[in-house]
């Protein structure tokens, strides 16, 4: 008797906890996530002194590899809470990307409403919020990042806020530190430009065309370098028209952390064509341009993107950069390459959202 009042008992308070846990969840919505994306990759012209090619299995070519949960609740009166914890991941080995950290892409909470969206936490810079659509390559590791990959960077320690009013997006954002793996990398105690990162920009579209432009800066991350700032201006054009879309971009880069007196232009363009409903093409060319200096470097990038369905993509990539003087930008961003030797990269796929 007494085991079975015992299950009876059991079974209401399950039954309660399930209700209650029904009730709770009303209007919540949390998804689990992501993303992998693997690929075998030839680079030539990879060892020391430009010798020597490499072949090898390559994670992120198209997207970084990632896993992740993002969820939202009403609060009621058109608020919302948010948030999100993304873990990038090297899909060749199983190794956590961003250095090893858990969550290294993503790591934010914030609120949202009819004046905007305010998160804070670790987050995608103003850079990376814009300009995948002006990037012909789409941030893929052969196209643009090859030439600065902080377009694709986050910043922790970060209050982020995003308005859109119909057509125009706005954005703006503010590190207190933006690297919190470095020891005293930020948030010190009587140094609040250790380490600080701002950035703020819009998007607009007007029919066929769109367009985007954003400032972002950052200073130096140790007591000796707060005064070297990075700053970049960008701006970008896209026009569309059907299957065929074009792209426009530039980038003034003044100084560098470690290079205060650096000036550096790069210029895009390139396009995209949906040549059947599942396969699309992709070209683009980029330049950096370093001033009053030989050490210049030109990419000639390709992509073609075949969806077996909406979750999974076969892709095929390849780039030629044409390195000049002392310039040493690799084919593509997980690569290297000797100062003035020029390098082509060809890798092929697949890519599987979840």
């Amino acid at each position: 008797m007494e085991t079975t009042n015992s299950r009876i008992a059991f079974g209401i308070a399950a039954i309660g906890v399930a209700v209650s846990t029904q009730v709770f969840a009303q209007g919540s919505t949390v998804n689990l996530y992501g993303v992998m994306d693997t690929g075998v990759e030839f680079l030539s012209h990879a060892g020391n002194g430009g010798s020597g090619s490499q072949y090898r299995m390559s994670a992120g070519n198209v997207v970084g590899s990632r896993w992740g949960l993002r969820g939202t609740e009403d609060l009621g009166g058109g608020n919302s809470v948010l948030f999100a914890i993304e873990g990038g991941v090297f899909g060749d080995t199983g190794v956590s990307a961003q250095g090893g950290r858990l969550f290294g892409r993503q790591s934010f909470v914030g609120l949202a409403g009819a004046w905007g969206t305010l998160t804070a936490g670790r987050q995608i810079n103003t850079l990376f919020s814009l300009f995948v659509p002006f990037d012909p390559l789409q941030f893929a590791t052969y196209g643009l990042l090859a030439h600065d990959v902080t377009f694709s960077m986050r910043a922790d320690n970060s209050l982020k806020y995003t308005k859109d009013v119909g057509n125009l997006t706005v954005t703006a954002q503010y590190s207190f530190g933006y690297d919190g793996a470095i020891a005293n990398g930020g948030e010190v105690p009587g140094s609040y430009r250790i380490g600080q990162e701002l950035g703020t920009g819009a998007s607009y579209t007007a029919g066929n065309l769109g367009m985007a432009a954003a400032y972002t800066q950052r200073r130096g991350t140790t007591a000796a370098s707060q005064d070297n700032i990075e700053r970049r201006y960008a701006a970008g054009l896209l026009w569309s028209s059907g299957s065929f879309s074009a792209m426009l971009g530039y980038r003034l880069l003044q100084g560098t952390v470690a290079n205060p007196s650096l000036r550096t232009n790069l210029y895009w363009a390139g396009a995209a064509y949906k040549l059947a409903p599942a396969f699309t093409f992709r070209g683009g060319v980029y330049r950096s341009d370093q001033r009053h200096s030989g050490n210049d470097a030109t990419s000639y990038s390709l992509a073609a993107l075949y969806a077996l369905n909406k979750r999974t993509e076969l892709y095929l990539l390849a780039s030629y950069m044409d390195n000049k003087g002392a310039s040493a930008l690799s084919a593509a961003t997980a690569s290297t390459v000797s100062p003035g030797v020029n390098q082509t990269g060809v890798v092929a796929g697949i890519k599987h959202i979840f």
